[in-house]
């Protein structure tokens, strides 16, 4: 796992989070994912930590089960206030 990167499924509420890698157990889920947008290098935001747990890319929202989202790597980003400075 690279420095700093954690699963979806364990990233925090609301936050703006960096995809850095999609790979599940399965192809045909990784494959799906990246047909939903979650592609390397696009901004996910997790907006229920729920089973099925609500994301959402771009203007896009969709329900990903917990396992599933724990093949996604996410990285935090910098927060609002942060990235102002």
């Amino acid at each position: 796992m690279r420095m700093g990167c954690l699963p979806l499924a364990s990233a925090q509420l609301g936050q703006d989070l960096r995809i850095r890698s999609v790979k599940t157990y399965e192809a045909c889920h990784t494959q799906r994912l990246r047909e939903l947008g979650l592609l390397e290098g696009r901004t996910v935001r997790l907006l229920s930590n729920h089973d099925p747990m609500i994301c959402q890319v771009g203007e896009c929202r969709f329900g990903l089960c917990r396992r599933i989202a724990n093949g996604v790597l996410v990285e935090p980003l910098a927060p609002l206030h942060s990235r102002i400075a």
